[in-house]
């Protein structure tokens, strides 16, 4: 299993990051708890057992919209990253007792799901933007998380675009 499971901050629960060719070893290995699944609009979705609970999302990899509320439905119809999204995950987030094993999976790893971990682990320690991302950067040397999840994260927590700040 690759490192990217263990537990190298202070989460209440353990967390995981992995792409779609990955899935099924980290499902075997890591055996999560709790899945955030993102996926492109229309693709077919793994299998996951019933004993665990999973969030299924569909909204493609875009990173570079102005959002306002006035286009913040379209966004959603077009299939892109919108602030519903965010909210979903934050949503989850909060159904996560400690001891909990996550894993956030999307097609290669490196943006939807990394963003999607990061908004789990910003909620879970408010005011630690910083040390979230690094523990993202660790777990996941090569994530990217999507900027536009990230900053309807950022808006939704109320961080004040610290969250932004962090990915540079």
């Amino acid at each position: 299993m690759t490192t990217n499971s263990k537990k190298l901050w202070n989460l209440p629960f353990m967390l995981a990051i992995c792409g779609l060719n990955e899935l099924p070893e980290m499902l075997e290995e890591f055996a999560p708890t709790h899945v955030v699944s993102i996926l492109d609009p229309g693709d077919d979705r793994p299998e996951f057992s019933v004993s665990m609970n999973v969030l299924k999302l569909d909204f493609w990899d875009a990173h570079g919209m102005t959002v306002t509320s006035s286009n913040s439905a379209l966004l959603e119809y077009a299939g892109c990253p919108s602030p519903t999204h965010a909210e979903a995950i934050l949503e989850f987030g909060k159904t996560l007792t400690k001891g909990a094993r996550v894993l956030t999976h999307c097609w290669a790893g490196i943006s939807r799901s990394t963003a999607a971990a990061y908004l789990l682990a910003c909620q879970h320690r408010p005011g630690q933007e910083f040390q979230a991302f690094e523990h993202i950067k660790r777990l996941r040397p090569q994530a990217q998380p999507n900027r536009m999840l990230v900053e309807f994260g950022d808006r939704r927590l109320g961080a004040n675009r610290r969250m932004l700040h962090c990915l540079g």
